[in-house]
This record gives structure tokens, C-alpha cells and sequence, in this order.
């Protein structure tokens, strides 16, 4: 028997049609956006595995879709898996549920699993489809799988890799016609999402989304909100002239002015932190703040929908020579994603051996198609930091809309201008050159946003200097570190996370040591909370509090 509760739905809604259910949004291959029944409708025809593969790699979207064949069930998830699901075998049945929390209750008693905590507390997520509780699972980015009654093991294939078919040998200025017209085409499919909507931006200082709110402003798109948020200093600044420059309101929304005390009795932002974490991911906090005094304080319409820059940047270059380039003396791969990625905290020796073998183990089972692959860079890395890093943490901060009830469109995560930085020489992508060049011709300058020296290019200067203060940070002891990092919080993220370490050392554990992130805290506080201060590590399902509905 498979059971099935699917109960999440803010922001987006399940939809079903006969055997299918889908959540999310799509744009077909004819160019149409489809959600609800309309997209159920789209698999009608799918009867296996294959079929359902073949129709998602023609489409491009945020979705999860489930289709019954008979007693068995096919699941396909989005690249970016927005809306995970949570599966165990448990007494000889299949649970499937859209909330890990959920899905606890179901199977009470399961254990923390200790075999990913290093991972967690270090980067902020679980690799594979592991989770924090043994026996617990969750769909991976891009993977369709196959339940049957009859096995204990779901089928698990993928459907989509960022990786070259080949590089293209396009001059620069063939490639730099092509990515005007990429971006161009994909804000025709934005627009058309939007269905006449309010778009609100979240414009920081940097190119992303400076870039989409100059999208919207050239095709005279009127319904548009701009906001940022955190301390006023350069960031706001910046977004601010940006703003009123393109003729669009501007919102501020300043974080010293929040009070942090009795954050972590508020029923609405417990419940956030559960629906962002479930069992995988740290609660992300950059935004909630943010989107709540927007939602509360009525500074959007209801039916607004968010467009943050997502992935322009690293699409573009920006991690190139930060993480994929391969030069003589290098560590190898597993060696370069350790030290990249995995850096919240000081890792003991024991924690380094333990994520190597995971990394280890995921590249094992990794089975890719045939790609081009670079003598100066690696190809393999971009995918993984994609379908993991990516999916887990960046991508799932965009779930703070839904949970206030907004929908959002992740623009620069377009299939198209995927397609495009996947062909194109990584000489073209190092220090964005490419992005960057078109982006202020075709967009900034034209439009009179166009800054010098803000200090946002890359260069190779500043990825030196990025180097050398990671080769020093061990050094430093755990003091300066916390002073260092209290003078570049622009968040307040030190008023925050301090609640929670308090709360830590109420219920018993020991005071939080050396950080590198303030996000070290915060995976802390979340597991902390899972466990409930048990000794026995026992993962609970998480109390409801009296819930606020957001929505």
C-alpha cells in the first residue's frame, strides 16, 4: 500500500486531475505557463518511467508532480526540488507525505541520523536523499522515482544535469548577441507569468536583481514593488537609486528596528522554521523578516508575486574560479568541495573523514550522460553544487513567499539561459565577464543605473585575497572571529542567533565555540530542537503551536 498526505499548500496549492496531482508551475514547449489543472493535464498520457522523463525535459518550472499507474506511483520533481517530499517503508507500506514533520508523527521513534550531522551543522544541508532522521528520505533535485507496494526501494533515476553536450566555439560578440536575446526572450515568459500581478523585487546592491527590475522597466511594466532590507548602509543605497531611477516604489525594511526577544516563542516563525527545515535544510532567516512586515503591514497587494535573482550570478560565472577551476597543486574534487563548501564551522578530523565519504559515496552513484569536459575546470562540481548546495539552501530560501502566501517566478534559473552558460567557454564565464558586459550595455547604462566601483565584480585580485583569508581564518581565534562577524552583520543576525544559542545553553548544551557563520547557530538550534534535548537522539515530530495561518 503507498499512502499518500499532501497538506502544504500556501503559496501554491496541490491540484489534482484523476491519478495526477501537481504543485507548482510550468512553461510547456510551446511556450504556455500552466498551473493547477491545466498542468495536471499535461501527463495525462504518462504511463512509465521513461514517458515521464521525456515530458519533463520539455518543460521548465518549479513543480512536483505525482502520477498513479495503478497500484504503483511515479513522483518527478523540478531541478530546484521547491516542493520536496518525504518517504519511508515503514511495517511494509509506503508513507508519502509534503511535510517531514508530518511524516514523523506517522513513524515516531526514529533516531537522529548521526551520519550526516557534520554536513548539516557545517554547510546548512543534507546531501542525497538522506535526511536528519534515519529511515526518513526526501526527493533529490531533478530525480523521478518509481514507488511499487511490492518493493521496499523506490526506482530512482534523474532528469535533468547541468552539463555541456559541447562548448561552444561562438566569438565573443556571436555569444554576446545570443545572451541579449536569451534574456530578452525569457522576460517575454516572465511577463507572461506574472498574468498582469504585482512584481516585487527584492533589490539588493547587486547585478541579479537590479537586472530583473531593469527587465520589467523596459517593457514598461508598471505593477512593480522594490524592497530591501537589514541595516540601512551601501546595499540599501544602492537599491534605493536604483529604484527611483526606474520610476518604482521602494520599500525598506530596517532589522534593528526588530525586536528579537520572543522570536523563539512565535508560533508563526516556529512553524516557519519547521516547514524550511523539514528534516534537511537549514531555516533560512535572511527573508523572513522581511516578507512578514510586508504581509502584516499591508505594503503589497495579496495577490503579489516575488522575483528574487536566484543563480544569475553563479550561472554567470561568479564561482567559476572559486570552486570548478582545477590547477596544478589543487586538491582534488572531494578535497576542493570540503574546504568550499562545508565551512559554517571548524571541522574536527573525524567530521572532514565523515563528509568525505558521503561526497565519496555521492559521486559513486553518481551516473551522468556523456558531457565536454575542461582541462581548467570541472564540470562534475557545477552539477553537484547544483543539485545540492543549490537545491537545499538557495533555492529553498525562496520558500519564505509561499509561506506567507505569495506565489514567485525564479527568472534567472530559465531553462534557455541555462542552456546558454552551459555551452559557453568557461573563459567566458570566469569573473562573469560575459553577464557583466551585457548586462551593463544592454541594461544599466541605456537605463541610468549603472555604477562604478561598488566593489561587486568579481576579479582575481579580490578571489586572492578571498583565499588568503580563508588559509588565515583558523588562526584567528573564536573571539575575533564573533567580532568579525558582529561588524559585517547587516542582517542582525547576531541579535537573532544569540536567542538561540541562549536557548542552547538553557536546555543543557554547551556554549556554541568557534563559528565561521552565523548560520552555524542557527543548523544548531534546529537540530537542538528536533531532538528536543534528548539523550537518546530521538527525532520528534515537532509540536503545532496554536498556528497563526499566515496565509
Amino acid at each position: 500500500m503507498i499512502r499518500i498526505s499532501l497538506t502544504d499548500n500556501r503559496g501554491f496549492t496541490w491540484a489534482r486531475e484523476g491519478p495526477i496531482s501537481f504543485k507548482g508551475y510550468v512553461t510547456d514547449r510551446k511556450g504556455r505557463f500552466l498551473q493547477g489543472s491545466e498542468a495536471c493535464r499535461l501527463f495525462r498520457g504518462v504511463d512509465s518511467d521513461t514517458g515521464l522523463k521525456n515530458l519533463l525535459g520539455e518543460l521548465d518550472g518549479a513543480y512536483t508532480v505525482i502520477v498513479r499507474l495503478g497500484e504503483d506511483l511515479l513522483v518527478g520533481v523540478d531541478p530546484m526540488r521547491m516542493f520536496s517530499l518525504y518517504y519511508a517503508h515503514h511495517k511494509g507500506h509506503w508513507l508519502i507525505c509534503d511535510s517531514a514533520n508530518e511524516l514523523l508523527g506517522l513513524i515516531p521513534g526514529r533516531e537522529i541520523n548521526q551520519g550526516v550531522l557534520p554536513e548539516f551543522l557545517s554547510a546548512g544541508f543534507v546531501m542525497g536523499r538522506e535526511t536528519l532522521a534515519m529511515g526518513v528520505f526526501k526527493t533529490r533535485a531533478g530525480e523521478i522515482l518509481h514507488f511499487s507496494p511490492l518493493a521496499g526501494k523506490a526506482k530512482a533515476s534523474c532528469h535533468h544535469y547541468f552539463l555541456p553536450a559541447r562548448f561552444s566555439q561562438d566569438g565573443l560578440p556571436e555569444l554576446q548577441a545570443e545572451l541579449e536575446q536569451r534574456l530578452d526572450d525569457l522576460c517575454t515568459r516572465m511577463l507572461a507569468s506574472l498574468n498582469g500581478c504585482t512584481a516585487v523585487v527584492p533589490l539588493s546592491g547587486g547585478y541579479d536583481s537590479r537586472l530583473i527590475a531593469c527587465m520589467l522597466k523596459k517593457r514598461g511594466y508598471e505593477k512593480v514593488i522594490c524592497f530591501t532590507y537589514g541595516k540601512p548602509g551601501r546595499e540599501s543605497a544602492i537599491s534605493r537609486r536604483v529604484a527611483r531611477q526606474l520610476g518604482y516604489p521602494w520599500l525598506f525594511i530596517d532589522y534593528t528596528g526588530i525586536p528579537a526577544k520572543g522570536l523563539l516563542e512565535d508560533p508563526v516563525f516556529l512553524e516557519y522554521a519547521d516547514s524550511m527545515g523539514n528534516l534537511a535544510s537549514m531555516p533560512y532567516l535572511q527573508e523572513f523578516f522581511a516578507a512578514r512586515q510586508l504581509k502584516e503591514r499591508g505594503l503589497i497587494p495579496p495577490e503579489s508575486i516575488f522575483l528574487p535573482g536566484h543563480t544569475g550570478d553563479y550561472l554567470a560565472g561568479s564561482y567559476v574560479e572559486k570552486t570548478l577551476a582545477q590547477r596544478r597543486g589543487r586538491p582534488d574534487r572531494l578535497q576542493r568541495l570540503l574546504k568550499g563548501y562545508f565551512r559554517f564551522i571548524p571541522l574536527s578530523g573525524s567530521e572532514k573523514k565523515r563528509i568525505l565519504e558521503r561526497l565519496k559515496e555521492w559521486f559513486e552513484s553518481y551516473d551522468p550522460p556523456p558531457a565536454a569536459v575542461s582541462p581548467s575546470h570541472d564540470v562534475y562540481t557545477e552539477d553537484w553544487d547544483l543539485k545540492e548546495k543549490f537545491s537545499g539552501f538557495v533555492f529553498n530560501s525562496a520558500r519564505v513567499f509561499p509561506f506567507f502566501g505569495y506565489g514567485f517566478r525564479l527568472p534567472l534559473w530559465d531553462a534557455g539561459l541555462r542552456a546558454f552558460f552551459r555551452k559557453i567557454p568557461y573563459s567566458c564565464r570566469s569573473y562573469k565577464k560575459l553577464y557583466d558586459k551585457v548586462l551593463e550595455e544592454t541594461y544599466f547604462r541605456p537605463l541610468g543605473v549603472y555604477e562604478k566601483n561598488t566593489g561587486l565584480k568579481e576579479s582575481p585580485a579580490k578571489i586572492r585575497a578571498q583565499r588568503l583569508r580563508e588559509l588565515l581564518r583558523s588562526l584567528v581565534p573564536g573571539s575575533i572571529r564573533r567580532k568579525r562577524l558582529a561588524s559585517r552583520d547587516f542582517l542582525c543576525y547576531g541579535k537573532f542567533t544569540g536567542l538561540m544559542d541562549k536557548q542552547l545553553q538553557k536546555e543543557g548544551a554547551k556554549k556554541t565555540g568557534a563559528i565561521n557563520s552565523y548560520n552555524a547557530i542557527i543548523c544548531r538550534w534546529y537540530v537542538y530542537r528536533l531532538c528536543a534535548g534528548n539523550k537518546n537522539q530521538v527525532v520528534r515530530p515537532l509540536s503545532r503551536p496554536n498556528r497563526q495561518n499566515p496565509q
